[in-house]
């Protein structure tokens, strides 16, 4: 198949197409890397709406898709990928590429694109740099083996105490309080989500469990949260995700976020668990990353993130 494909094979995704763009990614993800993320499945079938998607197809399926979010997301550049099966033309993307471009100058004409790429996809970094993207930050997904040594909760710190988040209106807004507040030094954050937003993004998951969330409160006001997932994993058993640390800046380097970490090591292993996991930019101002490695973990992927600036009027 030649990068010539035809145009008018591009559409727009829907909910029927989702189990074809979950088989898309995957194959491009072993390809890439040797493994599946299942993370990004997770994404995929249960917040696709969130994003505007294209696909283009040939008469065996879905060869190539596109996606661009269409909801705030507190991040200063609108997220989005492009995916072409292995063995095909990376050229195949371009139209889809000029189409989720074309839509974000329509929805913002001054946000710029940001995409990820695995750092060891020679072939889909060059593409995406031949379309003028630029590096602008490394990321790591950090993990650890986690065996029988995890399982004990740890001590909690004199005047913090550590508790599990109910499924109530007060507990979440004081989550999305503290996540979007600590969050307010980290790179790309805008501020512009909102809770209701935010809510509504948590409820389409299917795998949330907020036995797996915890805050941290000192005198009775929160000022750290820990958001927990469960995942599969490729042995076909599910690993612990740490999605979401945050701590207030006020409270930092005392401890709090190292406990709630070996809390959330503790729980994943006393549920058979066998390894968690979590992503960090690599050059958090927080110290985020030594943070990870004070309680054991280690860098095991490496993403690199582009920016493609918004496209100049009257192009696209």
């Amino acid at each position: 198949m030649a990068a010539e494909l035809e145009t008018s094979t591009l559409r727009p995704l829907t909910a029927d197409d989702v189990d074809a763009l979950i088989e898309l990614n995957t194959l491009c993800e072993i390809a890439e890397t040797g493994h599946p993320d299942h993370e990004v499945v997770s994404w995929i079938r249960d917040g696709v709406d969130e994003y505007r998607s294209y696909g283009i197809f040939d008469e065996q399926g879905l060869v190539a898709a596109a996606w661009l979010e269409t909801e705030p997301s507190g991040h200063i550049g609108f997220e989005a990928d492009v995916r072409v099966r292995p063995g095909l033309d990376k050229a195949i993307g371009d139209p889809l590429l000029a189409a989720i471009r074309s839509a974000a100058a329509a929805a913002d004409p001054d946000r710029p694109l940001h995409v990820f790429a695995n750092a060891s996809a020679d072939r889909a970094r060059a593409w995406v740099e031949g379309h003028g993207a630029t590096v602008i930050r490394h990321f790591w997904r950090m993990r650890i083996d986690l065996d029988e040594s995890h399982a004990a909760a740890p001590a909690q710190r004199a005047g913090v105490r550590v508790r599990t988040v109910r499924d109530d209106d007060t507990d979440l807004r004081e989550v999305f309080r503290v996540v979007d507040t600590s969050f307010q030094d980290h790179f790309g954050h805008d501020g512009t989500r909102t809770y209701e937003h935010w809510l509504t993004s948590l409820r389409r998951r299917s795998n949330l469990d907020l036995s797996l969330w915890w805050l941290a409160e000192i005198d009775g006001v929160a000022v750290a949260a820990l958001l927990g997932w469960r995942l599969p994993d490729d042995e076909q058993e599910w690993t612990g995700h740490v999605g979401t640390l945050g701590t207030l800046r006020e409270v930092r380097g005392r401890g709090i976020g190292s406990t709630l970490l070996r809390i959330a090591f503790a729980e994943f292993a006393a549920r058979g668990l066998r390894k968690a996991t979590l992503g960090v930019d690599a050059a958090n101002p927080t110290g985020a990353v030594r943070l990870y490695e004070s309680v054991g973990m280690h860098p095991d992927h490496e993403w690199v993130l582009y920016e493609l600036p918004p496209l100049a009027a009257g192009t696209g």
